[in-house]
């Protein structure tokens, strides 16, 4: 029986929940869809301490700590990473667990059930999140044992483009992906490459954060492309150079916020283009949402509805315009 998968988004209402209770959660995922940055981003939006261990780099006296000498008696000195404040609240992110050798998750185990280790104490205030890839995703994997399995909730979680375009949108991620993706969500990750030794790469949400820093600094997609193809993949990274083409053919996106509102061919591949450059030359200003909304009519409704929608998650003050109420009155509906 194969387990359902939650999305990114779910799993942000779900860390609250368990972080509450004080469950410990394992988290399992496909390499590169956000694991680590969800707990970091939580952490920051709950102002919580947050201490990253990656367990697949560590032995089990890297947890324990070294013995010593004290009145005679053996006691063990916890690692300088675990937190010794008493007051302190945080979340202690195990993450790689099940990367990590056998011997390694046996030492673990009186922490996530009983929040101890030897003498050492886990602050009261402190929560665990565990991580970990899935056994299908070709890389180094043990099974964890039973004991341990039975001492967490496990969420599966698969990254889905609706929750990655807010992201993208919203760290500024270089359109040209935005576009691409919005065209053909199903290449947001695809499958490891264990057939080609001379390129590993495939494409998954941190591969395409990386690819968006090298558009940044260089557009020119015919000098970049082994960059492309070593980041996202061969195959991916052949359809998005093919895409990115269609930005050409797209009208002066600068003289629409001026008031020039050019007829649109009505092919889905380049509407995607022109809303991700709508989106990301929007710059808020009054005359940049009065041409908005006077060019949005021009749309098929699907395309104008996502503009609106994806202009709100850079600039949500575009919803105290005049024209967004009867906007949204006529194209409510289509919102889900």
């Amino acid at each position: 029986m194969i387990t359902p998968s939650i999305s990114t988004s779910e799993l942000y209402k779900y860390i609250d929940t368990l972080l509450e209770t004080d469950t410990p959660l394992f988290i399992h995922g496909s390499p590169g869809i956000g694991k680590s940055y969800i707990v970091s981003d939580i952490a920051r939006k709950k102002n919580l301490e947050l201490i990253d261990i990656r367990l697949s780099q560590m032995d089990p006296v890297d947890l324990r700590g070294i013995p010593s000498i004290k009145e005679n008696q053996t006691v063990w000195m916890p690692p300088v990473f675990f937190p010794k404040d008493r007051e302190s609240q945080g979340i202690l992110f195990l993450d790689e667990l099940n990367s990590a050798p056998p011997s390694v998750q046996a030492a673990i185990y009186q922490l996530v059930l009983n929040r101890k280790m030897g003498e050492y104490e886990l602050p009261r205030g402190w929560r665990i999140i565990c991580a970990g890839n899935r056994l299908s995703d070709r890389g180094v994997v043990f099974r964890l044992p039973s004991p341990l399995v039975n001492r967490m909730v496990h969420l599966h979680v698969q990254a889905r483009f609706d929750d990655f375009k807010i992201f993208a949108i919203q760290e500024r991620l270089h359109h040209f992906i935005i576009g691409f993706l919005s065209f053909r969500p199903d290449l947001l990750s695809t499958e490891p490459v264990i057939d080609d030794d001379t390129n590993p790469a495939f494409a998954t949400p941190r591969s395409y954060h990386m690819l968006s820093d090298i558009l940044k600094a260089n557009e020119n997609i015919s000098k970049i492309a082994p960059l492309i193809y070593g980041t996202i993949g061969y195959s991916s990274g052949v359809e998005f150079s093919s895409y990115v083409k269609l930005y050409e053919e797209l009208p002066n996106i600068a003289a629409i916020y001026e008031g020039e509102y050019p007829e649109i061919k009505k092919e889905p591949a380049l509407l995607y283009a022109l809303v991700s450059a709508l989106v990301e030359y929007f710059n808020g200003s009054q005359s940049h949402q009065e041409h908005l909304f006077a060019f949005v009519e021009k749309l098929p409704t699907e395309f104008g509805v996502m503009l609106i929608k994806d202009i709100i998650i850079k600039d949500d003050s575009i919803a105290n315009h005049s024209a967004f109420n009867d906007w949204l009155e006529k194209y409510g509906a289509y919102i889900i």
